[in-house]
């Protein structure tokens, strides 16, 4: 019974840290593109 509690464990904190991951990729892909679309507006209006 405690192997399986632990795997729990296991599994729940690496869906923690995938979820974490996720979170900070789509934060940062989301500003990302944010950031970078003036840029390419700003860049047409130059040529």
């Amino acid at each position: 019974m405690s192997n399986l509690i632990e795997f729990f464990r296991m599994v729940l904190s690496y869906l923690m840290v995938f979820a974490v991951i996720i979170a900070v990729s789509g934060v940062g892909g989301f500003i990302g593109v944010k950031v970078w679309k003036p840029k390419m507006k700003s860049e047409h209006v130059k040529e």
